[in-house]
C-alpha cells in the first residue's frame, strides 16, 4: 500500500492574515494525543494506544520508541463504555532532555485504576522500561461511560511541571449543565467529588519541580502544604476537562482550552453550556462544577427531586456535596479568558458557531532574528488557540495586562488540531488528530510557516520491479530543480540510500521506504511506501467532490471510490451520517441503555449487533432498509413473533416468543432509530449521495462520509454540517 505525505497547501485566514504553508511531514499515526519538540528538532509524539513515537521532520522518518502498557478503548470493543477517554495521553521532554534523555508520559495505568505520571529514560533510542519512575498516580473510576481525563503535560520556562487532569465524570445524564449528583449510588456522576474538592488531583492542573528520586511542591500553588482537606500539587482547581496547556514564556501566565458542558440554553438548572480558553497569572478556582464562562453560577440542584436548589455565589462558591473531602467554601471563582456557546457568541463572534472543543496553543512575540515569525510585529504578545471541532486555529492579541484586545481567526480547514507548538525557528509544529473520534489511522505532523512564494514540490513512488522503487511524479510549482533523496526505516533509525530518481533495497529487514524532494530553497515533500506489512486489509479511498459552502440536510454529494486495487463496483457501500455538535455519538450509532439491556436479555446480541453483521444482518443494516417503510413497526413486531429466513440470508431467525409485546416495541422503536440522519447508496464507485433530510437535529455538527467493500479497510471522513 503506497501512502503519500507530499500534501502541502497554501492556506489563508479571514481578516487579511498572511497565507500560511502547511508542510505535511508524518501521517499515518494512530490517535495522536500529544507532541513534544527535542533540541536538536526531532518530534515525539504519544498515541492514545500506548505508542510512543519519534519523527524525524528533515527525512519524515517515524520510529517507535517505546509501546506503554495502557488501559484505553480499543477497536476490539469499540462500544465499551468502560475507559472511554483513558490511554497514554501526554508526554513532556526534560528540559535537560539533550543531556539526560528523560521524558515525561501521563497514562492510564493498566494494573491500578489511576492515571499515572511517570518519568521514563531513553536507551539507544529507545524508552527503557526498566527506568520509569512513577512520580505520582491519581485514582479514578473507568466504568459507567465517565469521561475527562485532559492529560496534557508541560513543562514552563521555570523548570516546573504542568499537568491538567479532568474531572473523570459522567456528564450524561446532568442535561448538560452540571453533574452534581448527590444521591448514593451515583459516584461517576458527581463532579463535585473532583473538580470541586480541594483534597482530590481530578479537575485540575497541577505543578510539581520533578526532581531526581521524585518531586517536589514549589511555592505560588494554591494551597500551601499541609493545608488541612487540601492537596500540594494544585495550581488551578474547577476544570471540567481541561485540554492543550501552555504557558508563555516571558509572563509564565498558564493558558488551556476547557472542554464544556452540552446545554444549548439557559434554564433554571443552568445556564447554556460553553467551552472555554482560560489564563492563569496565578494559582486559583476557575469554577466547575459550580461556575462556567464569564462565572455564570450553576444552582445546587437536587438530583432526586430535580429541583434547584441554592444559586452559588462565585465570590465564595460551596461545595455541599457528600463526597467532597476537602473544604466546604472554596476560593472565588476566576471567570474564563475567552468562552462561547454551540450558538454564535455575542462576546466573541470570531469563533463562530458549531461544535466546541477548546485548546490553547502558544503564545507568539515578534523576534526578528528568528527564521520565521509567523505573525507580524503588530501582533507581538498573541495567543494561538484552535479548535478541535471547528477545525480552526485562532488569534487573540493580548494587551499589556494580558487581557484579549482582539480575536480572529487564523487558519482553517484542519482536522481535528490536536496540538499546536512553537519551534525554536518560530515555526508551528501542528499535530492533527485525524477524521475521526477513535481509531484513527490518518493523524498527521505538519509544520507551519509564513507563505514566502515558494510552494514545496509534490511527490510520489512506486514499486518498479522486485526491490526497486522509483519516483512517479515529482514538481516543482516554481519550476525549479529538484534533488530527491532515498531512506530506509530500519527499527529506530534510518539508512540514507543516495539520491536519484530510482533506488534499490538491499537485503535486510526494512519497515518503509522513503524519498524526500527538495527544492534549490529547501521546501521539501515525503513520500513513503511500507514494506514490512502488519496484516492490514488494503484501504479504500475516499473523495468528495466540492460544495458550495458547508453541506446541510438533504444536499447532494459527489463521492469517488478508488482504490490501489479496485473491489468489485457491486459490493460497494458508501453511507451518510449527521452527528450532532456535541460528538456524544461520534463512535457511531448506539441503542439506548434500556434497549441494548433488552437485546441481552433475550440473547439476540448473540446473533446481531448495532453496526457489524455476525450470524445475522446489523441492527443499523435492519434500520436503514425499513427506514422509507411506513408499516416497519408491524412488519418487524411479526417478524420477531414468528421468526423468518432468506431476507438477510439463509440463517433463520428463531421466534422471540418470550419477548414480551411492550419490550418488542421498545425495542424495535429503539432499532428504527438507529437510520435518524443516516443515508446509504449502493454498487457505484462514483456517484451522488443524498444527504439525510433535517430530523430536528442541531445544525452545526458534522457529516460522516464512508465507504465499505468486503476484503477492504473502509474508509471513513468527516466534513462541517451547515
Amino acid at each position: 500500500m503506497i501512502r503519500l505525505t507530499a500534501l502541502t497547501l497554501a492556506m489563508a485566514s479571514a481578516v487579511g492574515a498572511a497565507p500560511l504553508v502547511k508542510e505535511t511531514l508524518a501521517t499515518g499515526l494512530r490517535d495522536p494525543m500529544e507532541v513534544a519538540i527535542a533540541p536538536d528538532g526531532d518530534f515525539y509524539v504519544v498515541e492514545r494506544e500506548g505508542r510512543v513515537l519519534r519523527i524525524n521532520p528533515n527525512t519524515g522518518g517515524i520510529f517507535v520508541i517505546g509501546q506503554i502498557a495502557v488501559e484505553a478503548l480499543r477497536s476490539a470493543d469499540p462500544k465499551s463504555n468502560y475507559a472511554r477517554e483513558d490511554g497514554l495521553l501526554g508526554i513532556a521532554l526534560d528540559p535537560d532532555f539533550a543531556k539526560n534523555q528523560r521524558l515525561f508520559l501521563f497514562y492510564s495505568a493498566p494494573d491500578v485504576l489511576a492515571c499515572r505520571l511517570s518519568r521514563f529514560t531513553l536507551k539507544d533510542g529507545k524508552i527503557d522500561p526498566a527506568s520509569e519512575l512513577k512520580l505520582l498516580e491519581i485514582p479514578t473510576e473507568r466504568t459507567n461511560r465517565v469521561c475527562h481525563l485532559g492529560g496534557s503535560v508541560e513543562f514552563g520556562p521555570d523548570g516546573l511541571l504542568y499537568v491538567s487532569i479532568g474531572d473523570n465524570t459522567n456528564p450524561f445524564e446532568s442535561a448538560g449543565v452540571a453533574p452534581i449528583d448527590n444521591r448514593d449510588g451515583r459516584t461517576e456522576w458527581d463532579a463535585q467529588r473532583t473538580a470541586g474538592n480541594t483534597n482530590d488531583l481530578r479537575g485540575k492542573i497541577i505543578r510539581i519541580k520533578p526532581t531526581e528520586t521524585g518531586y517536589e511542591i514549589p511555592p505560588g500553588n494554591l494551597f500551601p502544604k499541609g493545608t488541612e482537606g487540601t492537596r500540594p500539587e494544585i495550581y488551578v482547581m474547577g476544570c471540567r476537562n481541561p485540554f492543550r496547556i501552555s504557558i508563555d514564556p516571558k509572563t509564565k501566565s498558564l493558558y488551556w482550552g476547557e472542554v464544556g458542558p452540552d446545554a444549548r440554553d439557559a434554564g433554571d438548572k443552568g445556564p447554556r453550556g460553553h467551552d472555554e480558553v482560560n489564563q492563569a497569572k496565578a494559582a486559583g478556582n476557575f469554577g466547575w462544577p459550580f461556575v462556567i464562562a464569564d462565572n455564570k453560577p450553576y444552582p445546587i440542584v437536587d438530583f432526586a427531586t430535580k429541583k434547584p436548589g441554592k444559586m452559588t455565589d462565585p465570590a465564595a462558591p460551596e461545595n455541599p456535596g457528600q463526597r467532597n473531602t476537602g473544604l466546604k467554601t472554596l476560593p472565588p471563582a476566576h471567570p474564563a479568558l475567552i468562552w462561547y456557546p454551540y450558538g454564535k457568541s455575542e462576546e466573541f463572534p470570531a469563533m463562530g458557531e458549531g461544535g466546541r472543543n477548546a485548546m490553547a496553543g502558544p503564545v507568539f512575540y515578534y523576534d526578528p532574528s528568528k527564521k520565521y515569525n509567523i505573525l507580524g510585529k503588530e501582533d507581538n504578545r498573541t495567543l494561538l488557540t484552535y479548535e478541535w471541532m471547528r477545525g480552526k486555529i485562532f488569534k487573540a492579541k493580548l494587551d499589556a495586562q494580558e487581557k484579549v484586545e482582539k480575536l480572529e481567526v487564523f487558519m482553517e480547514k484542519l482536522v481535528h488540531p490536536m496540538d499546536l507548538e512553537m519551534d525554536k525557528d518560530g515555526s508551528l509544529v501542528l499535530l492533527e488528530y485525524g477524521s475521526g473520534w477513535y481509531f484513527n489511522v490518518n493523524g498527521s505532523v505538519s509544520r507551519l510557516r509564513p507563505d514566502d512564494g515558494n510552494k514545496p514540490p509534490t511527490l510520489t513512488i512506486k514499486p518498479a520491479a522486485p526491490n526497486t522503487y522509483s519516483v512517479d511524479k515529482a514538481a516543482d510549482p516554481e519550476g525549479g530543480k529538484l534533488t530527491v533523496t532515498w531512506y530506509l526505516t530500519e527499527g529506530v533509525t534510518e539508512r540514507k540510500l543516495g539520491t536519484g530518481s530510482t533506488v534499490t533495497v538491499p537485503e535486510g529487514s526494512f519497515e518503509e521506504i522513503r524519498a524526500v524532494a527538495t527544492d534549490d530553497k529547501g521546501a521539501l515533500a515525503i513520500a513513503r511506501i511500507p514494506l514490512a506489512g502488519d496484516g492490514e486489509l488494503p484501504s479504500l479511498v475516499l473523495e468528495l467532490g466540492k460544495t458550495k459552502g458547508k453541506p446541510g440536510f438533504g444536499d447532494a454529494l459527489n463521492y469517488k471510490v478508488k482504490a490501489e486495487r479496485l473491489p468489485d463496483a457491486g459490493q460497494i457501500k458508501v453511507r451518510a451520517r449527521y452527528i450532532p455538535p456535541t460528538g456524544h455519538d461520534s463512535g457511531g450509532p448506539e441503542l439506548s441503555p434500556e434497549a441494548a439491556k433488552l437485546a441481552t436479555a433475550n440473547q439476540c446480541m448473540a446473533c446481531h449487533q448495532v453496526d457489524s453483521g455476525t450470524v445475522g444482518p446489523s441492527y443499523l443494516d435492519v434500520a436503514i432498509r425499513y427506514s422509507d417503510r411506513a408499516d416497519a413497526s408491524a412488519y418487524l413486531k411479526e417478524t420477531l413473533k414468528t421468526g423468518g429466513v432468506g431476507v438477510w440470508g439463509d440463517v433463520p431467525m428463531p421466534a422471540q416468543v418470550a419477548l414480551k409485546p411492550e419490550d418488542s416495541d421498545k425495542l424495535i422503536a429503539a432499532i428504527l432509530g438507529l437510520s435518524a440522519g443516516m443515508t446509504e447508496t449502493r454498487g457505484s464507485l462514483n456517484g451522488n449521495i443524498r444527504l439525510s433530510p433535517d430530523f430536528g437535529a442541531e445544525p452545526g455538527g458534522a457529516w460522516e462520509i464512508s465507504a465499505e467493500a468486503p476484503g477492504y479497510a473502509p474508509a471513513r471522513t468527516r466534513i462541517p454540517a451547515k
